[in-house]
């Protein structure tokens, strides 16, 4: 008898891939930077959305294109949810039984908590801590405008931070800042699919720290030590709060009083829904120094977003959260921010669960599937021309008003029933951010010492957050 996969793989056919060597197969067809740029370039020289790549036998699959990973990703999402995990983080564990009941909250709730923390309808709750950060904010670059980046790190650790824990970040040097930083770093090398041999053989994990080219081993224990610090001490620093009965309200300690309540508890390790605010952490720090790196490129959308915002506000006040909505431009800035270099430019590995096919091509069950963000928002059949350029108007249309044919960047925030947890929240605070910014700053390119203006240069590092 023929086994059925076999039979299956007769019927279609591996996804298109450059050809590969016996027994470690594309191993030097790897890139190690940029991923994204050469697995869209092979996509495009074989004329196929999704390609292949062969890693000592297992198989890497690269979904390239809209379709693809609406087809996969959300259509066939029971079968392309899971993922390799770590166990840690919630959102970067494998789906399954485990993932679904890792925790006394998530087996008594599902994934309410979630929505209950992060969806929509909590967003209200939290708009006087992301308007309470933004003014922070503003007074921080009205003081010191040439320490922007350092700024922007902490209205977002001040905003996270406040909220998961209700800790009152510091506007320089906090050490909590520090250790959810220091633990994204972590986690954006240690998903990095492909960037350590043990990737592809994963035996190797068991070989002695002290043999050569177990390096990796060493970086794998710091990784962890920053991880279970993310993980760890802002979540002591919430237990002994509440122990003295003088603590700010906040993710955790609700997550904490649930716990408490419940009889029931596992001994597994419970990742709370903070650990996912944690994550937002980054990805807001890194999308709001995009806003201002892409105001520096195109000074026109600055001026068209400072009338936009003062026509609404008629100059007389801050923009508030009664203004969400009503400003098309500001809209257009915040889409254009997280499409024209997404935080994520390769969406965190899936994991095929069963045999699947797409468009005649044959996918492997226990084959890593990753969905190229990159690729999707510089398509120009979607986002127009010149997608390399920062231009917000290509969201709008002749009248000003958004265009309903041009979507939100969504596949900034990830693929399927894995999407990030704090969308709605990441672009609420962004939003605050961004039309505050134009309410009350100009933003100019630096000079030189001669007196000339420096043009700066857009640069991608490897790195799911970077």
């Amino acid at each position: 008898m023929v086994p059925h996969r076999v039979l299956r793989r007769r019927r279609f056919r591996l996804p298109p891939g450059p050809r590969g060597y016996p027994i470690i197969g594309n191993i030097f067809d790897m890139p190690s930077k940029r991923e994204w740029l050469t697995y869209r370039d092979i996509s495009k020289k074989y004329g196929s959305d999704i390609i292949h790549l062969d890693l000592f036998g297992t198989p890497l699959i690269v979904v390239n294109s809209l379709e693809a990973v609406t087809e996969l990703f959300d259509k066939r999402s029971s079968n392309y949810s899971d993922r390799a995990g770590m166990s840690w983080n919630i959102g970067l564990m494998r789906y399954g039984d485990f993932w679904r009941g890792h925790t006394d909250l998530y087996r008594a709730a599902g994934r309410k908590i979630f929505h209950r923390e992060l969806g929509p309808r909590a967003l209200g709750a939290y708009q006087p801590s992301i308007a309470s950060a933004t003014q922070k904010l503003l007074l921080l670059l009205l003081d010191k405008p040439e320490d922007f980046l350092n700024h922007l790190r902490f209205v977002a650790g001040y905003t996270i931070l406040s909220i998961a824990y209700g800790i009152e970040v510091q506007p320089e040097n906090d050490p909590f800042v520090a250790i959810a930083e220091r633990a994204m770093q972590a986690a954006a090398n240690a998903i990095n699919r492909g960037s350590y041999l043990v990737d592809q053989l994963p035996v190797l994990k068991h070989i002695p720290d002290w043999v050569p080219g177990a390096g990796f081993k060493r970086q794998a224990k710091e990784w962890n030590k920053h991880c279970s610090a993310m993980a760890t001490v802002p979540l002591k620093f919430v237990k002994e709060a509440m122990a003295k009965g003088d603590f700010i309200p906040s993710v955790a300690s609700r997550s904490l009083e649930k716990i408490a309540s419940e009889p029931s508890s596992t001994t597994h390790h419970q990742p709370e829904p903070e650990k996912v605010l944690q994550a937002v952490l980054a990805t807001m720090y890194a999308a709001l120094g995009t806003f201002i790196h892409g105001l520096v490129k195109n000074p026109d959308s600055l001026r068209k977003g400072q009338i936009a915002v003062d026509e609404r506000t008629r100059g007389a006040r801050l923009p508030d959260f009664s203004d969400f909505g009503s400003i098309p431009y500001v809209e257009a800035l915040l889409r254009e921010t997280l499409r024209w270099i997404p935080v994520t430019p390769l969406g965190a590995p899936h994991r095929s669960l069963e045999d699947g096919e797409y468009n005649g091509y044959y996918i492997p069950g226990g084959a890593t599937v990753v969905g190229n963000a990159w690729a999707i928002l510089h398509d120009e059949s979607i986002y127009g021309p010149n997608p390399h350029m920062f231009n917000p108007e290509r969201f709008l249309q002749e009248d000003g008003s958004l265009n309903p044919n041009v979507p939100f960047p969504n596949m900034a925030f990830g693929f399927g029933r894995r999407v990030c947890a704090g969308q709605d929240f990441v672009v609420s605070t962004m939003w605050m951010a961004i039309a505050s910014i134009l309410a009350c700053f100009d933003v100019t390119r630096d000079v030189d010492e001669d007196g000339n203006e420096i043009d700066p240069s857009v640069e991608y590092t490897s790195g799911t957050i970077w």
